[in-house]
């Protein structure tokens, strides 16, 4: 069975139907916020989670868990995560007895139609496959509009600032949503305030460096770097403005395994790219495949923790150092 996502977002109760339910596609933000959803439903359940390497290490193990009782809880659910194909054989031997208290979740990347585990569970009347696709501009205007509803001051001017500063990606404007509730809850929604608390500012000096830097240009950035004065107290906005933009690149990259053509992936990808800014999206994904890009963006977010965790800590210099790295990857030949 194929299940809408939009659907089961608007009544969990449908997946109570099936045994196990098999999420997949590129949008984690659906995946995390129906995962989060199952735990809040069901509190009262026990609650297992397993990676993939670790059933294929111990083939009985998912077997013993599904088919074992709870001792504390009459339910159970299980979350399978990082799942594939090579996870068939494991998934079919621990449901092969019936166990109505316990529910199996696997969640999966793109599965494409030749997949072993997708066909097996689209066919079973007791299973059901979701795709998670990426959300289109109505989806996520519906999505920030729930978020936010019972806030005064929200306007659609207001919700694309939103959707637009988070590069259209749920998972960041989940976490957008929560601040922007906590700080407007009394309050009525203007769009100063919600600038200052997105980070969104107009500064073309760092905007200039963070491109230079994708495109791995060291002279010029050396040059920028002397004209511009890096402070401590904007390192989150540099942070964030690095983020994003490379967000954006592996959003583009991904897409382009569909068209095989980058022109074309700008010309298709939504929100779209300013047409002023292409020819620098295309000199940057140039320099950057999709395992470089998730590497940055795990640079990226050591960088934050630090800066978190640590209140003394000099904030430019870390920004600098994150600089140099991203220059020094943005010039390793793939």
């Amino acid at each position: 069975m194929i299940l809408k996502t939009y659907i089961v977002e608007q009544d969990l109760k449908i997946l109570k139907n099936y045994r196990s339910v098999l999420l997949y596609g590129e949008n984690d933000g659906i995946k995390d916020d129906i995962k989060s959803k199952i735990k809040h439903t069901h509190k009262e359940a026990e609650i297992i989670n397993f990676f993939e390497d670790e059933i294929l290490k111990n083939k009985n193990l998912l077997y013993e868990n599904i088919n074992n009782g709870s001792l504390f809880n009459e339910k159970k659910i299980i979350f399978i995560q990082s799942a594939t194909d090579k996870i068939l054989e494991e998934i079919i031997y621990g449901l092969q007895k019936e166990n109505d208290d316990t529910k199996i979740y696997i969640f999966c990347d793109n599965l494409d139609k030749k997949s072993k585990l997708r066909s097996f569970f689209e066919k079973e009347k007791n299973l059901a496959t979701l795709p998670c696709y990426t959300d289109n501009e109505q989806t996520l205007i519906n999505y920030v509009t729930i978020g936010l509803k019972g806030l005064k001051g929200l306007t659609g001017e207001i919700i694309n600032i939103i959707i637009n500063n988070s590069g259209s990606n749920r998972k960041i404007i989940k976490n957008e949503l929560i601040k922007i509730r906590d700080f407007f809850e009394k309050k009525t929604i203007n769009k100063e305030q919600l600038l200052e608390i997105l980070n969104i500012r107009n500064d073309n000096g760092f905007n200039e460096i963070r491109d230079q830097v994708l495109i791995g240009r060291k002279a010029k950035v050396n040059k920028l770097l002397s004209e511009v004065d890096l402070t401590s107290e904007d390192s989150f906005f540099y942070l964030n403005s690095f983020y994003y933009r490379i967000l954006k690149l592996a959003e583009i990259s991904k897409e382009n395994m569909k068209y095989n053509n980058l022109e074309e992936t700008l010309d298709n990808i939504r929100p779209a790219v300013f047409w002023k800014d292409k020819p620098t999206y295309l000199q940057q994904i140039a320099r950057w495949d999709l395992q470089k890009l998730n590497n940055a963006l795990h640079k990226v977010g050591e960088v934050e923790i630090l800066m978190k965790k640590n209140s003394h800590i000099r904030k430019d210099i870390l920004i600098k150092n994150l600089i140099v790295s991203l220059l020094d990857e943005a010039n390793i030949t793939s």
